[in-house]
């Protein structure tokens, strides 16, 4: 398997323990971290092909890899495509987390590219809880994410829910 991190978001959620940084802090850091990010692919490769390994498995995850340009991410897909043999990938999953970062065109960019699976990650479906955690997005907006992910041909998408965010309750996470 090979785990692409890609750690920027919209926002950091109050919750979050991952590694990663607000696009409007870090959106400097960027460009670099995607070639950086690329110059390892071009490392990491060689030595998958010389230990005879063969990659299955493919998750972009976060932060949010939707959060940078759809450029910069067919770019670092790109130079998975040209550096792995991917002819025996099962499952090739980009977390499109937040609902905010999602466009037609990353989708329609990531369909083309070969995903398989996308993750649409609105933790809950409760506008008050999601505004308590940080998040900058509603529950309409999950489902139109959801709905443009339908359109452009995304079959597999799973999303992620979480059980005692703050402020949330037994009959919001049941209704969740």
């Amino acid at each position: 398997s090979l785990y692409l991190s890609i750690p920027f978001c919209p926002s950091r959620c109050h919750y979050c323990s991952f590694v990663s940084h607000s696009v409007e802090r870090a959106k400097k850091l960027i460009p670099e971290y995607v070639t950086l990010l690329i110059r390892e692919i071009e490392y990491v490769a060689p030595i998958v092909q010389k230990l005879g390994l063969r990659l299955e498995t493919v998750y972009f995850g976060g932060g949010t890899p939707t959060a940078i340009s759809s450029k910069q991410l067919e770019q670092i897909i790109c130079a998975v495509e040209q550096h792995f043999d991917l002819s025996h990938l099962r499952e090739y999953t980009v977390e499109a987390g937040r609902p905010d970062t999602i466009t037609m065109q990353k989708l329609e960019m990531l369909k083309r590219k070969g995903v398989t699976r996308i993750s649409i990650n609105p933790q809950t479906l409760q506008d008050s809880v999601l505004q308590t955690i940080g998040r900058r997005h509603t529950v309409e907006q999950f489902y139109n994410a959801f709905d443009m992910a339908r359109r452009a041909g995304c079959d597999h998408i799973n999303t992620d829910l979480i059980a005692g965010l703050p402020g949330d309750t037994v009959a919001g996470f049941d209704d969740t």
